[in-house]
């Protein structure tokens, strides 16, 4: 049993070194808001209530051992409650166009200048 649980911590563990390469990672996504907003209407409550939205650019990064181009979002939106949630960053990794990974209320996206920038995206606010 404890040969199984040292196991299980080296593979995480290798699994956290991983790095990131540009073949891993697909082809730049050159249509990232599209990809993200996309992904946005399939996965909100509510995608039509955003406002405030911001969204940096593709970074290269590493989610959960999958490889691809981070972006990071800071939107407002309306819960299954119909109340605002106040102001939350979520992480998108993409890989061949289409989001792979996601993580709701990334620290990584408060504080990680320069990288993960954000810039007004007053385009997708009540889409």
């Amino acid at each position: 049993m404890k040969k199984l649980i040292a196991l299980a911590a080296l593979a995480m563990l290798s699994g956290c070194a991983a790095t990131w390469t540009q073949e891993g990672a697909g082809p730049y996504p050159d249509n990232y808001k599209e990809v993200v907003a996309n992904h946005i209407k399939r996965t909100y409550f509510d995608p039509y209530s955003l406002k405030d939205v911001q969204i940096s650019e593709p970074t290269p990064g590493v989610l959960a051992m999958a490889q691809g181009y981070n972006v990071c979002l800071q939107a407002n939106a309306k819960n299954r409650m119909g109340g605002y949630t106040g102001l939350k960053r979520n992480s998108y990794l993409i890989n061949n166009q289409r989001v792979i990974f996601t993580i709701n209320d990334d620290l990584r996206c408060y504080n990680n200048a320069p990288y993960n920038v954000l810039y007004p995206w007053p385009e997708m606010e009540g889409k």
